[in-house]
């Protein structure tokens, strides 16, 4: 939702607009001629001007080109060109996107891009007008200002607007709060709450931001600034983003020096998501939060594509202390936090470097070099592992595949096939004083006909004796 852009465009409406008189391109039942009138436009005491209608078989449509001059006063700029409204706003204002009618033979309406509607529409010549005019229904243009959070209100030959709900634009290209939680919520399955009466005097109900932040709110990944402002349309710097990412993931401030990083914002640049020279305390951008939006939804779903027959892993987040490192007494595995951290931390660095390619009909999950120290991975499938090493030709069979056995040098990659059943990979590490091993992460991959599927599988019961018993920072 970076820059809303309405648009409406009609198949008839450039043959309609040639006739050499004033006609309808939708005919109507009742055979009657149009009436035109105008309607008074006014915001408070305010007057946008008048919008010319044309009224036939009980329908008032408003003309397209007066719509977009009201709209054009109201801070929203307005085209018109070769049979397209052009609406767009600020990045920081709210635009509906849920999906309306689809009226057969209607002109499509496409909001940021995305069609969510086709509508009726009139071509008709208005008293003194020269050539003919594109007309709406006056509902559907009613529906239309809803959607930019402005509410109409149709009172005989006057249509008030209450625009109260908008909020003030931020400068330039600055995001707000909103804008954040909107980009996570569809890769975070966080649905717009039902509507329902607003508690906040900076957020209306009618508000287009108001079901999704009232959602993120119930959820627990905002905390509003006060019982009666809800701060959904201020600036967001990206460390209140990075701090609103961890609460949408789950992960407790108390488990904050077990994270990759140990910080909200060190973690994101620590997993990826965000450049490290990135100004926690600076306003978030657009751009930016285009960047975390599209590096979250990669890392979420696991992996990023490279080339058309390579893509790199790309260790889906959690809260880790939750997801690995208690062992079956709810204890931690690691003497302090520092250890524990460190040891997540090349867990990610392990993971993120793995690559799946695509050669021509068989897949193969490629390790690009031996792990050395007291990290392994181990790789199991169903019918056991098929792998190559370097750039050999043969490929060996096991029932699984342990990279301490692996007899090649520290820079040799090593081959997996991916079989119909996927494999499973997980990074470990020995623990020489507990005798024994930890998994600290694994991952499910699948590949076939249908494409790349990557799944975190969180380790819940790591192959451990009692664990340590206490922990330090």
């Amino acid at each position: 939702m970076e820059v809303r852009k309405i648009s409406l465009a009609a198949a008839a409406l450039a043959a309609a607009l040639s006739a050499p008189c004033a006609v309808l391109a939708q005919a109507r039942s009742s055979g009657s001629h149009p009436a035109f009138s105008s309607l008074r436009v006014s915001v408070g005491d305010t007057s946008l001007g008048g919008i010319p209608t044309v009224i036939e078989g009980g329908q008032t449509d408003v003309a397209v080109w007066n719509l977009m001059q009201v709209l054009n006063q109201l801070g929203f700029s307005a085209s018109w060109s070769n049979g397209v409204l052009t609406i767009a706003g600020p990045v920081s204002v709210p635009v509906n996107t849920t999906p309306g009618p689809q009226v057969k033979g209607g002109a499509q309406v496409v909001l940021d891009g995305t069609p969510i509607e086709r509508i009726p529409s009139a071509v008709a010549t208005p008293p003194g007008a020269s050539s003919p005019e594109a007309f709406i229904p006056i509902a559907n243009a009613v529906d239309l200002f809803a959607r930019l959070g402005i509410a109409a209100t149709l009172n005989g030959n006057s249509l008030i607007l209450d625009t109260s709900a908008l909020p003030a634009p931020l400068p330039g290209d600055e995001i707000a709060v909103w804008n954040v939680v909107s980009a996570l919520a569809t890769d975070l399955d966080l649905s717009p709450a039902p509507s329902g009466a607003s508690p906040y005097a900076d957020l209306s109900a009618r508000s287009p931001a108001w079901g999704i932040m009232q959602a993120a709110i119930r959820a627990g990944w905002y905390q509003p600034p006060s019982s009666s402002m809800s701060g959904a349309f201020q600036p967001i710097t990206w460390a209140e983003a990075a701090q609103l990412l961890w609460n949408a993931l789950g992960i407790s401030e108390q488990d904050a020096a077990y994270q990759p990083g140990g910080s909200p914002t060190a973690w994101a640049s620590a997993i990826g998501l965000v450049p490290d020279n990135w100004n926690p305390s600076s306003d978030m951008t657009a751009q930016e939060l285009g960047v975390l939006a599209s590096n979250l939804h990669d890392c979420l779903q696991g992996y990023v594509e490279t080339s058309p027959t390579a893509w790199r892993i790309w260790y889906p987040p959690a809260d880790e202390y939750e997801a690995t490192l208690q062992a079956g007494s709810g204890q931690t595995l690691f003497a302090s936090a520092s250890d524990a951290q460190a040891a997540i931390l090349a867990t990610y660095q392990f993971f993120n470097q793995l690559q799946v390619v695509r050669r021509n009909s068989q897949w193969l999950l490629v390790i690009p070099s031996v792990p050395q120290g007291f990290g392994f991975a181990n790789v199991t499938s169903p019918g056991g592992v098929k792998y190559q090493l370097g750039n050999g030709k043969t490929w060996i069979s096991a029932p699984s595949l342990d990279t301490r056995d692996v007899r090649a040098s520290a820079s040799e990659p090593i081959a997996i096939q991916i079989p119909p059943g996927g494999i499973v990979i997980t990074w470990n590490q020995m623990m020489p004083a507990l005798g024994g091993t930890v998994a600290l992460g694994a991952l499910d991959v699948q590949a076939g006909s249908s494409g790349l599927a990557v799944e975190r599988v969180n380790v819940l019961t790591p192959n451990l004796p009692s664990p340590i018993t206490s922990v330090s920072g």
